[in-house]
């Protein structure tokens, strides 16, 4: 699908991070864009500053994409206020590494929640006007760790491999309905700057593995791009050879854990989890 000025774009997460970067990037190809957040004060900042920085429609609706009613409105209230969607950005995301037997049942049902049903919901309302104009492009913000699992990080590695896998499913059937609608997975390793790796790393003072140098978070926002126009399956943002990685996850597994025990790949999120294991 090819951007053009005056389409619309709804950003969930928009309050900060690579939603806010993804905003920023959007706006700069004359989209106007709908910022999506539970924090309206961080979300009025954002606004203000990608007015400032192109001259687009810019408009925010505070949602609480945990709540299952309050996303049930999303797509509604958006639309109201900034017109049909054209692009959905699933950006909002939850992420808290931790020893799997010491969290709680409403921790894991937050993560589900927030990083894979709203996702689902939000596509499912946006679905039927991209249907009618035949046109709409859906981009899940999944994860290296949808596609790589990594220790203490069960629920986010669940919740990220199956919203790549929605994302998957979902071309295949718009494809074979003829929706002219497609969807796409980005999938961020350690990224440099914004995100959650940041936030890990200012918090509790951690770094990227050697084996997997951080990238700039301000890429993130050309793959949105690139994908949307491009029609992208997946963007995979990590050094090395990724898809060779993935390879041997998926071929050879015990070679595979044998690697990641070997280069201590673990070794930040154990940090992490024992960290907040003494809090």
């Amino acid at each position: 699908m090819q951007i053009r000025p005056g389409d619309t774009a709804l950003i969930t997460g928009a309050s900060r991070g690579l939603g806010r970067l993804i905003a920023l990037h959007l706006a700069s190809r004359g989209m106007d864009v709908l910022l999506s957040a539970r924090d309206q004060v961080a979300l009025d900042a954002v606004a203000a500053e990608v007015r400032e920085a192109a001259p687009v429609a810019v408009s925010t609706v505070a949602a609480d994409l945990a709540d299952r009613d309050d996303v049930a409105g999303v797509v509604e209230r958006a639309e109201a206020v900034g017109g049909p969607v054209d692009v959905l950005v699933n950006n909002a995301g939850v992420e808290q590494t931790r020893r799997f037997d010491q969290r709680t049942p409403d921790d894991i049902a937050t993560m589900t929640d927030v990083n894979l049903l709203a996702p689902m919901l939000l596509t499912r309302a946006v679905l039927p006007g991209m249907r009618e104009r035949r046109r709409g492009h859906i981009v899940n913000i999944a994860s290296i760790a949808g596609l790589l699992a990594s220790a203490y990080e069960e629920p986010y590695n669940a919740t990220k491999f199956g919203l790549v896998g929605f994302t998957r499913s979902l071309r295949l059937t718009a494809k074979d309905r003829g929706w002219g609608v497609s969807a796409s997975a980005i999938c961020p390793g350690f990224m440099e700057g914004e995100g959650m790796y940041a936030a890990m790393r200012d918090e509790f003072g951690v770094a990227a593995p050697r084996s997997m140098r951080a990238l700039p978070a301000a890429r993130v926002g050309a793959a949105v791009t690139a994908a949307i126009e491009r029609d992208i399956p997946e963007v995979l943002l990590m050094t090395g050879a990724p898809r060779l990685t993935l390879l041997a996850a998926t071929a050879a597994p015990r070679l595979f854990e044998r690697l990641t025990m070997r280069l201590d790949l673990a070794a930040p999120f154990r940090s992490v989890a024992e960290q907040r294991t003494h809090r």
